[in-house]
């Protein structure tokens, strides 16, 4: 009977071992193959308002950006490579050329940011800290508004690159960026009138973009302006070589009725600018002319507006020496200058080399 007991004891102990022990592990699943890790994308630069873009263009149209930076071949602009620069011009300051503003980055400006193009165009110094000579006309583009500057630049980006090289200006007689302060404090100040309601004052802010007074003013010494009063009255002399013979002379534009255009309407001085033709039915003549493709195609209204603030210009009497300029025949016509693949003889002809040393002989 005790066996018994044991045993019974000895089974229910076995059981109860049973019960407590833990239950078996899990069988571990496959561990899954690690997920290939992508790299960052770089963001996409994001679209520029069409809008932007066409006021861009229209600025730069009013400024002339394609007339300067564009060379000047035996035909006429060198279209095929418009904005890469290379036109070339002697003047009184030392022969000056226009450098590649397309988005080339090596020998353009691709490689700028957008405030270092627009400090460059609106004060004259480069990302590097160098100051540009002011035949670019930083000294008008200072007045451009934050709105313009910045829908020029979009436009500027825009352009293609082109790895054209352009040796650099040196030794220019002329003032670099940046330019005085009360002088770019005013032009600054002009930045309000972009928008104005005011004919007068937005044709001033136009008339400065459009580079009126870059080039009819009046030369004092070392080639600085003659005064503040002078930067509309005349008088600056350039050659013009790949246009034209002889000196052309800027005229005073100013409002004096016998040596400037004060006897003009303000009708008759926007039909100057908008077709380059004088009121006595002669075309203007020199690089103004280049401006009217441009020119041509800016509104009415703001070419008016100019009109309005060139009628109003104070006048200064300065008369301007008679111009002595006579332009060159267009390509092909007599008395025009031969295509430089003509300019090399032709080669003799090797028979009729032979044919002379036998009846030399």
């Amino acid at each position: 009977m005790n066996k018994l007991l044991l045993l019974c004891a000895l089974l229910a102990a076995c059981n109860k071992k049973k019960e407590e022990a833990p239950p078996p592990a899990p069988t571990p699943t496959p561990t899954e193959a690690p997920k290939a890790v992508e790299k960052p994308k770089t963001p996409e630069a994001p679209a520029v308002d069409p809008k932007v873009l066409a006021r861009g263009e229209y600025v730069a149209k009013a400024g002339g950006c394609v007339v300067c930076h564009t060379a000047m071949g035996p035909q006429g602009p060198d279209l095929g490579n418009a904005f890469a620069g290379g036109l070339e011009m002697p003047d009184p300051i030392g022969t000056w050329r226009t450098p590649n503003i397309t988005q080339d980055k090596a020998n353009g400006i691709g490689s700028w940011t957008d405030d270092q193009i627009l400090t460059a165009i609106r004060e004259g110094v480069r990302p590097d800290g160098s100051g540009i000579y002011a035949i670019m006309p930083w000294t008008n583009y200072a007045a451009l508004s934050d709105e313009d500057g910045k829908a020029l630049v979009a436009f500027l980006r825009t352009l293609k690159p082109n790895p054209k090289q352009v040796e650099k200006n040196k030794d220019l007689k002329m003032m670099k960026g940046p330019g005085p302060k009360p002088m770019m404090d005013a032009l600054v100040a002009m930045r309000a009138d972009a928008k104005s309601a005011d004919p007068v004052k937005h044709g001033g802010y136009m008339a400065e973009v459009m580079l009126c007074n870059h080039c009819h003013w009046t030369p004092g010494k070392d080639m600085q302006p003659a005064g503040p009063d002078k930067m509309f009255s005349g008088g600056l002399d350039m050659s013009i070589p790949m246009l034209g013979t002889g000196k052309l002379y800027a005229r005073n534009i100013t409002s004096d009725p016998e040596t400037g255009i004060g006897k003009y309407t303000e009708d008759q001085i926007f039909a100057v600018i908008k077709t380059m033709t004088k009121p006595d039915g002669k075309m203007i003549q020199g690089p103004m002319l280049f401006l009217q493709t441009n020119w041509s195609g800016l509104e009415d209204k703001d070419l008016h507006d100019v009109a309005a603030f060139i009628k109003k210009l104070p006048p200064v009497k300065n008369k301007v020496a008679a111009s002595t300029f006579k332009p060159n025949p267009p390509p092909g016509a007599p008395g025009a200058a031969p295509d430089k693949k003509d300019d090399k003889p032709a080669a003799p002809d090797k028979k009729d080399d032979k044919k002379a040393v036998k009846k030399a002989g």
